[in-house]
């Protein structure tokens, strides 16, 4: 963009935000990119800026009682901890309180010569948020005096006895805006889902990496999720025809390599705690379709990823409270990828697709939930989740293996669109601690048409085979 409209650009956006309602995020990144002057911090502080994302934000604000900035401002900042801060590799030793503010594993990628991460860059805090449906339904809640409980079964129930997750006035509700415990945080984990009615990747690319830093598989894939009840923002029907019993959907069709292009996979989550999923895949070098069950959602999706079905979407394994123990450790504040993905990438890329260049991150409330498995079967003894407690969803996560060695991260950055709330994901960094294999996700959300082209066709195995 040349400089000088860049620019009239800033000018006008800041112009215009100071004399409508704002908050205190909104206040720093008008700053901020004035500062900058990049042209990415503009276009997200013209998002930003928008008068239906200033009174969605408020809304929330209102629900929740609070929003990140009034959290962070109950803590002492070390005084370098600002916008606008960059630490290079060779210089994160220098401030002593990364570490406190950072993921262990995260800050030995960044302070190590060997590690993933060459540079970060600190911007200012977002004020996060779902879209009208999630606050509507969790408004009406709290309205009615609807508290949900867990039954012996792990099936999330109404006073009235229905589902939660299926009932269309509940379904999209966020059941606990302050959890007292784990189970009442991991719900309301759970009931974020994806953060929109209907997902749409067309593609979602990964670079499978070796130990030593080098692409060995790259994998081009079409995918697809669907919240079956409580839907008001995408389509006109309130749930979805067929899906009665089941909460959501995810659905994946792999175009490259050629060795598994026409692979498809759907999953169904059903309500009813004592059913597993439906879950069946469609495998095209041997024309079948196989279902999956017990620990077949623990394997690796595909060769050389670090992702298994239990990990699609950071967290897909079903809630059993037979099975693990939900734990709340508490509360902090962590450095984590902004959720700009929306307008723009916040981290670059090596050379060698393998490594990030330079990444942005944003300083974020959050609670942490402990996992564990009490069978010692489970690929995972432990899941540590930071759940933000803003948005309902995981800020990063760090997983052991039942020797109680450090498995695999998670760190992701959505693409959410302030002006509704709506959210879908731009990229996704995975490392495997013990053999230090890398993957490296980037999606392209589909935002238009989703009504239309999202239909029950991605979300049968039978069907799916055939899309293209």
């Amino acid at each position: 963009m040349n400089q000088s409209i860049l620019s009239l650009c800033i000018l006008l956006i800041w112009s215009v935000s100071v004399t409508a309602d704002t908050n205190k995020a909104l206040d720093e990144w008008r700053a901020f990119s004035k500062k900058t002057g990049d042209a990415n911090h503009v276009q997200w502080l013209e998002e930003i800026s928008k008068p239906e994302a200033i009174e969605l934000a408020k809304r929330w604000k209102a629900l929740r009682g609070y929003d990140a900035h009034d959290l962070i401002a109950e803590v002492d900042l070390p005084a370098d901890l600002k916008a606008g801060l960059t630490i290079k590799k060779s210089d994160a030793t220098k401030y002593p309180w990364l570490k406190k503010y950072m993921a262990d594993e995260m800050y030995q990628a960044l302070s190590t010569k060997e590690g993933y991460i060459n540079s970060i860059s600190i911007v200012p805090t977002n004020t996060y948020y779902m879209h009208a449906g999630v606050l509507n339904a969790t408004q009406a809640m709290l309205d009615k005096g609807i508290v949900p409980t867990t039954d012996a079964n792990s099936t999330l129930l109404n006073p009235d006895g229905t589902v939660t997750l299926l009932n269309n006035e509940t379904a999209s509700a966020i059941p606990y805006l302050h959890p007292k415990n784990g189970l009442e945080l991991n719900w309301s984990y759970v009931a974020h889902g994806v953060g929109t009615e209907t997902l749409y990747f067309d593609p979602i690319e990964t670079n499978a990496c070796d130990a030593n830093g080098k692409i060995d598989r790259e994998y081009t894939a079409v995918m697809w999720w669907q919240k079956f009840h409580g839907r008001s923002q995408i389509g006109d029907d309130k749930e979805i025809f067929g899906m009665e019993e089941f909460i959501e959907g995810g659905s994946i069709f792999a175009q490259s390599p050629y060795d598994i292009r026409g692979f498809a996979g759907v999953r169904l989550r059903y309500g009813d705690g004592t059913k597993t999923d439906d879950f069946k895949i469609y495998l095209p070098a041997t024309n079948r379709t196989r279902t999956l069950t017990g620990t077949d959602t623990q394997d690796p999706m595909w060769a050389g990823l670090e992702l298994s079905w239990d990990d699609w979407r950071a967290y897909w394994g079903k809630t059993n409270i037979d099975q693990f123990e939900y734990k709340l450790l508490g509360e902090t504040l962590i450095l984590a990828s902004p959720e700009v993905g929306y307008v723009y990438d916040s981290r670059t890329l090596t050379a060698s697709g393998c490594k990030i260049e330079s990444m942005e991150l944003e300083l974020r409330p959050v609670w942490i939930l402990e996992i564990t498995d009490k069978t010692g079967a489970y690929q995972y003894k432990k899941r540590t989740t930071y759940i933000d407690k803003e948005f309902y969803y995981m800020q990063y996560h760090v997983t052991t293996d039942q020797r109680d060695n450090v498995f695999r991260t998670w760190e992701d950055s959505r693409a959410w669109r302030p002006s509704d709330g709506d959210a879908q994901w731009r990229h996704i960094t995975i490392h495997n601690e013990m053999n230090n294999r890398i993957n490296i996700i980037d999606a392209t959300p589909v935002w238009e048409g989703r009504d239309e082209e999202v239909t029950e066709e991605q979300f049968d195995v039978d069907q799916l085979r055939d899309y293209q």
